[in-house]
C-alpha cells in the first residue's frame, strides 16, 4: 500500500518454532530485518515482542507468553504498525490469526510484512481479505506438516522403529551423514534398568530404590537435581519398551526392533507386584509389622493390625475388634509355617503347576492385545464408524476377557524372591528379608484368616486360624492337620 507516513509507531513480533528451524529464520535475524524495513520507512519502534521456540498452530503445547503481550499491548497503547517477518509469525491457526486481524482493524494498526515488501491497511477490503488467506494458507501448510509427521511416526511405530524421546537404557547410533542405524542399549543405564527390575520382583518397593539411587548419585532419566520418585522407577520397570514391544500412543503396536533389557517374566512379576489393587497395602511403607493388612477377622472379614491392648502388643480386627491375638505369638506361627513350606524339597511343586510361568506371560501379553483392540473400537466409534449398541457389545466381551488375562498374569507362579528361598537355606534366607519382602512373601504364600478363642482355653490355639488356605489350595489348614495329626 503506497501513502505511509514517517514518524509512525511501530512493534515488531518475532517467532520461531521447531519445525521452522531447519527452514526459518532465527527470532534474531527477523527482528534484525523488521528493524531495517521499519527504519527505510522512518518508523520508530515502541517494543519487540519475541517468542522463540513457540509454535502457533492448532497443536502447539506450549504457550506463546510474548504474544499474549502483543495483543495486550495492542489493545491499550498507541500503535500504528504491526511488524511481522511474515504472515505466518503470527499465527498458523485460522481463529487466532483472525482475532488478531480484527483487533488490528478496530485500533486502526496496519500490518507490515517484510517478505511481503507491503504494508496493509485492514480498513481495505482487498487487503484484509489478502492477509486472511494468508492466514489461510499457513494453517493448511500446518496441517499438512502435521499429516507428513504423522504419517512418518506411524509408519516408524508399524516397522519397530524408534521415534521422539529416547528410552532410558538405550542410545542411537547414526552413520556419518546423521542417519540413524539402530536402538542399541546404553550399559550404564542399561544397568539402571535391570537392577530396578530384579530387585521389585525380589519384593522391593518403589521407594526404597527410589532412596537407593538418589543416595548413590545415580542420574534420572531426565537428569536436574530432584532426584529419583517412585512413580519414576514404577513407570520404567512395566514399561513395554524394556521387553522389545513399541509402544504407539500407548498401545502395544507389536515388536520393536531394539534388543529388550528385560526378560519377560521379570517383566511379568513387575506389572503384576505394581497393578495389582489387592496388594497396595502390601507396599506401603508406614506399614512396620509382618502381617498389618495381611489377616483378616474369621468373622466379619476385616483386616487386623498392631494396637497395645493392656500389657502386650496384639493383632486386632480393625472394624469391629471381634478377635485378637498377641502379636508375637501369631507372628513366630505363621513365620515357622513359611520356613517349613519352603524348606520342603517339592516346595516349588506345591506352590504353583509348572507351566504358569509361561501361562502368565502369555496372559499378559493377550491382555495386552485385547486393551489395544478395544481402544481400536473406541477409535471407531468416536468416528461415527460403530454404533454406540456395536461398542456397548463389543466392550461388554472384551473387558470380561481383558479381566480374566489380567487376573491370570497376576498370578505370577513363583517370583524370584521366593524362589531363591526355596530350600534347606530358607530359615536363613528368611531372617536376611526385610520386614517388606517378607510380607510379600506371607501374601503369596497365604490367605491367613483368625477366628476367636475358644471359651476357657488359655494357651494358643492353631486351630483359630483353620479356616486359612495356602494359595490355590481348595483345602483350609484345619482340613491338612485333620489327617496329618
Amino acid at each position: 500500500m503506497s501513502g505511509e507516513k514517517p514518524g509512525l509507531r511501530a512493534v515488531i513480533y518475532a517467532r520461531v518454532s521447531d519445525d521452522d528451524k531447519k527452514q526459518g529464520r532465527s527470532v534474531g535475524e527477523q527482528e534484525q530485518e523488521c528493524r531495517q524495513d521499519g527504519a527505510d520507512h522512518g518508523w520508530t519502534v515502541a517494543e519487540v515482542f519475541v517468542d522463540n521456540d513457540r509454535s502457533a498452530s492448532r497443536y502447539a503445547r506450549k504457550a506463546r507468553e510474548a504474544y499474549v503481550k502483543l495483543l495486550d499491548y495492542l489493545a491499550t497503547a498507541r500503535v500504528d504498525v504491526l511488524i511481522l517477518w511474515e504472515s505466518s509469525r503470527g499465527g498458523r491457526e485460522l481463529e487466532g490469526w483472525a482475532a488478531l486481524l480484527n483487533l488490528c482493524r478496530r485500533q486502526g494498526v496496519r500490518i507490515h510484512v517484510v517478505t511481503h515488501r507491503r504494508t496493509y491497511d485492514l480498513e481495505n477490503p482487498r487487503d484484509w481479505r489478502t492477509l486472511a488467506e494468508d492466514g489461510v494458507d499457513s494453517a493448511y501448510e500446518s496441517e499438512k506438516t502435521r499429516e507428513r509427521i504423522l504419517r512418518s511416526v506411524r509408519a516408524k511405530a508399524a516397522s519397530g522403529k524408534p521415534h521422539g524421546k529416547l528410552l532410558y537404557g538405550y542410545r542411537r547410533t547414526y552413520d556419518d551423514r546423521g542417519n540413524f542405524i539402530a536402538q542399541v542399549p546404553r550399559d550404564d543405564e542399561a544397568a539402571v534398568v535391570r537392577e530396578a527390575a530384579q530387585r521389585i520382583a525380589d519384593g522391593a518397593s518403589c521407594y526404597s530404590i527410589a532412596q537407593d539411587f538418589n543416595a548413590r548419585g545415580i542420574p534420572t532419566p531426565r537428569g536436574g537435581e530432584q532426584g529419583w520418585s517412585l512413580s519414576q522407577i514404577k513407570r520404567m520397570v512395566i514399561n513395554p519398551g524394556y521387553i522389545a514391544q513399541r509402544v504407539h500412543n500407548g498401545k502395544i503396536v507389536g515388536p520393536a526392533d531394539w534388543p529388550a533389557l528385560l526378560d519377560e517374566q521379570t517383566y511379568s512379576v513387575c506389572v503384576a507386584r505394581l497393578t495389582d489393587e489387592k496388594r497396595k497395602t502390601l507396599r506401603d511403607t508406614s506399614v512396620k509389622h509382618l502381617l498389618t493388612g495381611i489377616v483378616a477377622c474369621q468373622k466379619c472379614g476385616g483386616r487386623m493390625r498392631v494396637q497395645k491392648n493392656r500389657t502386650h502388643y496384639a493383632y486386632m480386627c480393625k472394624p469391629n475388634f471381634c478377635v485378637s491375638i498377641k502379636q508375637q505369638l501369631l507372628e513366630d506361627f505363621i513365620t515357622a509355617l513359611v520356613v517349613e513350606r519352603l524348606s520342603r524339597p517339592d516346595a516349588l511343586d506345591l506352590l504353583s503347576p509348572p507351566d504358569t510361568d509361561e501361562r502368565s506371560v502369555r496372559a499378559a501379553r493377550e491382555a495386552a492385545e485385547k486393551r489395544a483392540r478395544l481402544d481400536g473400537w473406541y477409535d471407531s466409534a468416536a468416528r461415527g464408524g460403530l454404533s454406540p449398541a456395536g461398542l456397548a457389545h463389543i466392550e461388554r466381551t472384551l473387558l470380561a476377557e481383558i479381566e480374566a488375562a489380567e487376573e491370570q498374569a497376576r498370578t505370577v507362579a513363583v517370583p524370584p524372591m521366593v524362589r531363591r528361598l526355596v530350600g534347606p537355606g530358607a530359615e536363613a534366607g528368611w531372617r536376611d528379608l526385610d520386614v517388606a519382602q517378607q510380607r510379600e512373601v506371607v501374601s503369596l504364600l497365604m490367605d491367613v484368616r483368625l477366628g476367636p478363642t475358644q471359651r476357657g482355653a488359655r494357651r494358643f490355639d492353631p486351630m483359630r486360624l483353620g479356616t486359612s488356605r495356602w494359595r490355590g489350595d481348595t483345602k483350609t489348614w484345619a482340613k491338612h492337620w485333620a489327617t496329618t495329626g
